[in-house]
């Protein structure tokens, strides 16, 4: 059996060949480093130590297959969002009381498509009081291979690239860090927390693995409004992101250039939707709770969801 490779991990194949464009050169230390653009009052707020996660369940709807190729899907996508401490040092949580107060937020779902199962899982861990990113991780199942990739940002160094598969290859690498700024997969948890106090607009970028380069980013608050979803209705913020190319997406394979998010107005600003800028893909919140899910066994609260993710 021959087996194709996914958009996922071919993105970074484009990428190393050159032909992603409207990537930023690397910053020089002559640079002056740009404010701060998450809010601390928010990230800090008692909410974050009630001993609970919060897990939360979206439907994701797209136009375009994990090929690229125009092929409506759907699937359910599971999150959890919890404080732990971490370690910037050994990259991983550690239980002794060291470490920084972090936070570790997931994205994961399953989805079919003719003979093959995809299960695919992003792990994000942030330090807490500004989000400044310590690591991004992903694995991946697809009847062809296991696939695990790594971005990690260790304190004063480079960027660190892993990259292990059997059918994908291997690879380790690095490029220069730069300030305000976020991989991938921490991008609804960065919109959850940017501070839009002082200005409607803020600036940050986006790394790609395997081309060592940075994708600009631009968000903006453009205004309030109500947004029904299967979960109910919510007031919301509406916060338009533009890239000056498209990064790595983990519900889109690839993003589009302009992406839409809807956060919540209340404390915990929950992210009830997004969608892309042309509407190739979309994710509203289904059902969300608040629950130590290490401690109880949460499926039976949920009223919504009926299987796992």
């Amino acid at each position: 059996m021959v087996c194709r490779l996914s958009v996922v991990a071919a993105i970074g194949l484009v990428l190393s060949a050159g032909l992603f464009v409207g990537c930023t050169r690397p910053s020089t230390s002559s640079e002056t480093a740009p404010a701060p653009i998450t809010a601390p009052a928010y990230l800090t707020a008692d909410v974050w130590d009630d001993g609970q996660a919060e897990v939360a369940f979206y439907r994701v709807e797209r136009t375009r297959d994990q090929y690229g190729r125009a092929n409506a899907q759907q699937f359910v996508a599971g999150t959890y969002l919890v404080k732990h401490r971490f370690s910037p040092t050994d990259m991983t949580k550690v239980t002794d009381g060291t470490g920084v107060s972090s936070f570790k937020y997931a994205l994961f779902y399953e989805l079919e498509s003719g003979s093959y199962q995809y299960k695919r899982n992003w792990v994000v861990n942030a330090r807490q009081k500004d989000l400044r990113p310590f690591k991004q991780s992903f694995t991946s199942f697809d009847w062809c291979s296991n696939l695990y990739r790594e971005l990690a940002f260790p304190p004063g160094g480079p960027v660190e690239v892993r990259t292990r598969s059997d059918d994908y290859g291997n690879r380790r690498a690095s490029f220069s860090q730069r300030p305000n700024t976020y991989p991938p997969a921490q991008l609804p948890l960065l919109i959850r927390g940017l501070d839009f106090g002082a200005t409607d607009t803020l600036s940050f970028s986006v790394p790609v693995a395997d081309s060592s380069a940075h994708v600009s980013a631009r968000a903006v608050r453009a205004g309030g409004e109500t947004v029904e979803t299967g979960a109910g209705a919510y007031d919301t913020d509406r916060i338009v992101v533009r890239y000056e190319a498209p990064v790595p997406s983990p519900i889109a394979e690839e993003s589009d250039t302009t992406e839409i998010y809807w956060r919540g107005t209340g404390p915990e600003r929950l992210l009830v939707q997004m969608r892309a800028g042309e509407g190739r893909y979309r994710m509203a919140l289904v059902e969300h709770l608040r629950t130590p899910y290490w401690e109880e066994n949460l499926w039976p609260r949920l009223a919504r969801i009926e299987e796992r993710p």
